[in-house]
């Protein structure tokens, strides 16, 4: 009898060891994830890694909060090929499943968190990501913006709706385009400054 108990304890043990080791459901809500993203975020920073993670000092880590999401939209290399001259190029835009959360400290920007909508609910996709996540808060100007990227180039923007156009905002100035970081220039004009490029485009990261 003692050896039925001893083997019965020590499955409860396992069972309960599996239990607190296995990772937590995705979340019901955006929100959710990324305060639990924030936490991951917190234990994964350390005395070594948390200047490259975007941070001034390992004690702001205890002092990171979340800043207002920021909805992703992607400019995918295909419709780019497809676009013609005088279509709506509104069109060109297809909403991402990732919304990045700012990390702020004392208002400030350091780094970021994604979190990524899938069938089961939602959880993050990527932690750091710092100079991209401050270039786009500090090229935003209301919360109504959002960001655009365009995968194939790495490249991404602030985009606003400016009555029924797109606005892109570059947030670095890249040698393929002829506006600089912070100009804006209506949508349909970047995609024809990239015209070359998309043409010419083998597949491989640029």
């Amino acid at each position: 009898m003692r050896a039925i108990l001893v083997t019965l304890c020590v499955f409860l043990m396992m069972g309960c060891s599996r239990q607190q080791s296995a990772p937590k459901p995705p979340a019901q809500q955006p929100q959710e994830a990324a305060t639990n993203a924030l936490g991951v975020l917190q234990k994964l920073v350390n005395e070594q890694n948390y200047k490259s993670m975007g941070f001034q000092s390992l004690d702001e880590v205890k002092q990171a909060q979340l800043g207002q999401p920021i909805p992703v939209y992607n400019l995918g290399l295909d419709k780019l090929k497809s676009y013609q001259a005088g279509e709506d190029p509104n069109s060109l835009l297809t909403p991402s499943a990732e919304t990045i959360y700012p990390v702020t400290v004392s208002g400030g920007v350091r780094t970021g968190v994604t979190i990524v909508h899938k069938e089961q609910g939602y959880e993050p996709s990527s932690f750091g990501n710092a100079d991209i996540v401050k270039r786009l808060s500090g090229y935003r100007q209301n919360e109504s913006d959002f960001a655009v990227r365009i995968p194939a180039f790495n490249m991404y923007f602030i985009a606003r709706r400016v009555e029924t156009r797109v606005v892109l905002v570059p947030i670095v100035s890249d040698p393929r385009l002829k506006v600089q970081a912070g100009e804006a220039t209506p949508l349909e004009v970047v995609v024809d400054q990239l015209r070359p490029y998309v043409n010419s485009y083998n597949g491989l990261p640029m």
